[in-house]
């Protein structure tokens, strides 16, 4: 509960702050350099330079792993090994993993809240089922989401 009121208290500040910012550009300049930087450091690539988090630009590459995971049809010592030489650019492939299965498992919660009242039971129906898929291949495999 605590980590989901930290994360959800760092989008608000985030987006706040996005908000400020274009409603007034000339602001951008009393930030310091790299504030919202969202480029890694060169020499330590989990690391950004920003002070606060920021809004990554979305990416398919994590879309290909996940692919990768789940058309995968050996087992978990072989997916290890096999993870790290296909996608040799993925720092932490197994972590960024789980991180877009807990991302997966937030936004079909998003989606279960809001699909009768926007009449959207189909498009929860598929993701019930997507994830039912996602979790015969995370239990094979031994990957779950963090947290």
């Amino acid at each position: 509960l605590v980590r989901i009121l930290k994360r959800a208290l760092r989008q608000l500040v985030e987006a706040s702050l996005g908000s400020m910012l274009l409603k007034d550009l000339q602001r951008v300049r009393l930030l310091p350099a790299g504030f919202m930087c969202a480029s890694p450091k060169r020499d330590d690539p989990t690391t950004t330079p920003a002070v606060l988090p920021t809004f990554m630009l979305p990416r398919a590459c994590m879309g290909i792993v996940v692919r990768h995971f789940l058309s995968f049809k050996g087992d978990a010592e072989q997916f290890k090994k096999d993870i790290t030489a296909r996608f040799p650019c993925c720092v932490q492939p197994l972590e960024d993993l789980a991180s877009a299965f807990a991302f997966w498992n937030d936004l079909r919660r998003c989606v279960g809240t809001i699909a009768a009242p926007l009449d959207a039971e189909e498009l929860l129906q598929d993701m019930v089922a997507a994830s039912d898929v996602l979790a015969a291949q995370q239990k094979k495999l031994g990957i779950f989401p963090i947290g």
